[in-house]
């Protein structure tokens, strides 16, 4: 919707107050109703216009992007399976299909990530033994520190892994994790099926 609207000439705080007009958890454009609320005026040519294309658009990918730890396995060469293509990096190819296209002619698709929180764990555990001269290991750490369960209901959570994007952070003061097993929760239910499964609103009416 933004590029669209920009696209058209729509002033930054028009888009702006537009993209809060639309829904978070759904493809669905935004009712005449919630248009009005947000200060538009629905019968606006413009506005038509942006919604129209906008509508059009819903499902396309906005950008090609590649997957920095992705890995395609299969039994015969690639390249007479698959369209592949240069990468910008040197000595590197992509394969011009998305995971879905790969998991259609049933080929095996692996992700190999790496988290810096690990690895920021692990120096942190290294500057302890040097400077306090305790050795600590992930086993050490208490799984019911109140003070740190505090500091994530109240949505303190950046740099935290798993619980520091936007929409993690504003489901955590609503949810309020006391455990882990509700960081559980939360982490799989900020999750594209469960949101447009309508499931978040009736846990939460629940667990409060």
């Amino acid at each position: 919707m933004r590029d669209v609207a920009k696209v058209l000439g729509l002033p930054p705080d028009q888009i702006n107050a537009l993209a809060d007009a639309f829904s978070r958890w759904s493809d669905s454009l935004p009712s005449p109703e919630r248009l009005r609320e947000y200060g538009f005026d629905a019968d606006m040519p413009i506005l038509k216009r942006v919604l129209a294309l906008t509508g059009e658009l819903i499902g396309f990918p906005r950008h090609l992007s590649q997957h920095p730890g992705g890995f395609v396995i299969s039994e015969h060469p690639l390249e007479t399976l698959v369209p592949v293509e240069n990468a910008a990096m040197a000595d590197r190819t992509i394969i011009q299909w998305d995971k879905d296209d790969l998991d259609l002619v049933g080929l095996l698709k692996v992700d190999i990530l790496a988290l810096g929180m690990l690895s920021a764990l692990r120096r942190t555990f290294d500057l302890v033994h040097l400077h306090r001269g305790k050795l600590w290991t992930l086993a050490d750490l208490p799984g019911d520190d109140r003070k740190t369960y505090e500091m994530i209901s109240r949505a303190d959570t950046i740099g935290v892994f798993q619980i520091e994007s936007r929409a993690q952070m504003a489901m955590l003061p609503r949810l309020r994790p006391e455990k882990f097993y509700d960081l559980v929760i939360e982490v799989a239910i900020v999750r594209p099926g469960p949101i447009q499964g309508d499931m978040v609103h009736p846990y939460l009416r629940r667990r409060n």
